[in-house]
């Protein structure tokens, strides 16, 4: 049996953080997601897959958009019509857009919850349970059937685990219970980062997001293609997303003049785009002249002759520099305040209010890990005005 698993689809995402900074990236963005969703079928259809699988929060909104419903009901039909039936759960994202309120998906697609936790496909039992809310604070697992006795047994679950740095506990799960409820393979979602689990005979495998929405979830872009015969599954990722993004550094110290700027930074995005899928770049630009507006200015131009590259961001440094002994000394006790635990701790925990206050995607951008990053772009905003101030 041959399956194709995927999860986070997030159709219908609004990409305000990167829209904000750049509308045409954030459309581009929008029909990304969708692209990527019709690549996928086109995947599962090209490779005869036993059953489509999809591990929860297909939707990224909590009012029912029939528009992307329609899209989706009309890529999954596509899919069973070519003899490929779809098996999904809701996340949640997915919690309040009740999809039996506007009709049924249509023949082999194939919703599991709470009153229809199992279906048998091709030989195998299937068994997943759906978010009826958006928020569950306790794990799905004790409500999962046991597993069905002469048969491969597949859970699909959305769930943070054990805890996962940078997402909200939903339904949370011991990775220990999982892989010890008796299921040969688990199709996870939520956790927008890939990964696999094995214990013996049993595989969990989280596909991640098959189309990254901004740098923090630049490690996603696939879907797995999962073989059970006999021992423990086969697992096969494959890169499916039409947008990527990379960071490109850039050292424009030595330019003389705007003509070598726009040199150089055409070279860049030059490097950077790729055939038959768009970049979405991410400048690390090392300049003591420029400043961050002149920069996406003159990118801009640059840009209008590139196909296929967008500009996400410019993140502006100082050059290395001799520092007299009073900015030295400056430099150094603010990284000496930066570093201390209290500081550390009150800057995470403003951070945390500031998510709650946020769009789900935009907060999605400010996990606990770019806290470092911030603080060290806070410092080069230090060092470029008393460098600036020290050249007058």
């Amino acid at each position: 049996m041959r399956l194709l698993i995927t999860a986070d689809i997030h159709l219908g995402s609004p990409i305000r953080s990167v829209a904000l900074r750049n509308p045409d990236l954030g459309d581009k963005l929008k029909q990304a997601s969708r692209d990527t969703f019709a690549a996928i079928v086109d995947l599962a259809i090209s490779e005869r897959v036993d059953a489509l699988v999809l591990a929860g929060d297909i939707f990224d909104i909590d009012h029912p958009d029939l528009r992307s419903r329609a899209f989706l009901i009309a890529q999954l039909t596509r899919a069973a019509e070519a003899g490929v039936p779809t098996v999904l759960i809701r996340g949640n994202h997915d919690a309040l857009l009740d999809h039996a309120a506007h009709g049924a998906l249509g023949p082999d697609i194939h919703l599991l919850h709470k009153g229809t936790p199992t279906v048998e496909i091709a030989g195998a039992a299937f068994h997943g349970l759906s978010f009826d809310k958006a928020h569950a604070p306790k794990s799905f697992l004790p409500d999962y059937p046991q597993p069905v006795a002469g048969k491969r047994n597949i859970g699909l679950m959305h769930t943070s685990l054990d805890g996962s740095e940078g997402h909200d506990v939903y339904a949370p799960c011991a990775e220990r219970d999982l892989m010890a409820h008796g299921f040969d393979l688990w199709c996870l979602g939520h956790i927008h980062m890939p990964f696999e689990r094995v214990d013996g005979p049993v595989v969990a495998v989280m596909p991640g997001i098959p189309q990254p929405r901004h740098f923090g979830e630049s490690r996603g872009g696939t879907v797995v293609l999962a073989t059970l015969g006999e021992g423990a599954a086969e697992i096969e990722r494959r890169a499916i997303g039409r947008l990527r993004f990379i960071e490109t550094k850039l050292d424009l110290v030595a330019s003389e003049d705007q003509q070598q700027v726009l040199q150089h930074l055409r070279s860049a995005f030059l490097a950077a785009r790729v055939p038959e899928q768009d970049t979405a770049v991410r400048l690390r630009v090392i300049s003591d002249r420029l400043d961050t507006e002149m920069l996406s200015a003159l990118a801009t131009e640059v840009l209008e002759e590139i196909d296929g590259v967008f500009l996400d961001k410019i993140k502006l440094s100082p050059p290395p520099q001799d520092t007299t002994e009073e900015t030295d000394d400056l430099l150094r006790l603010m990284r000496a305040e930066l570093g201390e635990e209290g500081f550390r701790q009150s800057a995470l925990e403003l951070m945390s209010d500031l998510r709650t206050s946020m769009p789900a995607d935009i907060a999605d951008t400010l996990d606990d890990d770019a806290l470092d990053e911030l603080l060290e772009e806070a410092i080069a905003e230090v060092q470029m005005v008393m460098h600036s101030a020290g050249a007058q």
